[in-house]
């Protein structure tokens, strides 16, 4: 069976509805859609993020649509009405989250107006709603213009910044929760001090990557100062997961809470108890 498809403008991206026909009527209308969505991405190019549509695939080589270090923050924070994202990158972070939160209004930002081109873009080919995104300079930003929210998803921004207690403290002051992915500085490694917690300087690529900081050094705190910026920022319960080396130092998963987790079978703790001198 040939089908029938039609598809819809949505904010720079094209949105499909499909259906099977017998008699194949619509097919050639298909086929210059899907021309349509091959131009667009070359147009937003070159990409990252890979994704495939109706069993083609576009993009680049990250294949972040099935990232479970985004896919994890439900089985802790299962109710949210509204969820900042910090560095969404291409929008497959964002893609995820409208999935697994269909209801919430999500706020995605991002530093690159060609990041956020992209993001709008898939976000609008895989038909998600209640977006919002903006560009900002998340070392300075000042997120209270975008009102509260039950949780900040930051993966992979953490290690960009130089002052990451100062954005921490920007971030606790509108969320209830926050979801970390990020690297850190090892005990061994740590040589420098950024506003009385221990880490390292690290020297950031080229600055027009796509994955890359917008300044040419950040801080890499470690676990132990880490936690402690959550604690001084107003987070009183931890749990600190997937600890793992990478080239860069080790990578790791946090979530964190002003209020104890409600997860069967674990007992909250105080922030102290996760400190790592």
């Amino acid at each position: 069976m040939r089908g029938r498809g039609r598809a819809k403008k949505r904010s720079g991206g094209v949105r499909f509805f499909w259906h099977f026909e017998p008699n194949g009527v619509g097919w050639p209308v298909f086929r210059q859609r899907m021309n349509e969505l091959k131009d667009q991405v070359e147009a937003l190019g070159p990409w990252v993020t890979r994704f495939s549509v109706l069993g083609t695939s576009y993009g680049g080589y990250y294949d972040a649509l099935n990232d479970d270090r985004v896919s994890r923050a439900v089985q802790f924070f299962p109710q949210c009405t509204r969820i900042l994202e910090v560095g969404c990158l291409e929008g497959a972070h964002t893609t995820i989250l409208s999935r697994m939160y269909p209801y919430a209004e999500i706020v995605a930002l991002d530093a690159r107006q060609s990041n956020l081109d992209k993001a709008r873009f898939l976000t609008s080919v895989y038909g998600c709603r209640r977006v919002t995104f903006g560009l900002e300079d998340l070392e300075t930003a000042d997120l209270a213009q975008y009102g509260c929210f039950d949780l900040c998803v930051c993966l992979g921004l953490l290690y960009h910044l130089v002052q990451p207690s100062a954005f921490i403290k920007r971030v606790a002051a509108r969320c209830d929760a926050l979801w970390i992915w990020t690297t850190i500085c090892d005990e061994v490694s740590a040589e420098t001090v950024v506003d009385g917690y221990r880490g390292r300087m690290y020297q950031e690529g080229p600055l027009d990557h796509a994955l890359s900081a917008i300044r040419p050094q950040s801080f890499f705190p470690t676990l132990g100062s880490l936690v402690q910026m959550l604690a001084d920022a107003g987070f009183c319960d931890f749990q600190v997961m997937n600890m793992e080396q990478t080239p860069n130092g080790p990578s790791l998963t946090i979530a964190c809470s002003k209020r104890p987790f409600r997860l069967p079978g674990r007992v909250g703790r105080q922030p102290e108890a996760m400190v790592v001198c």
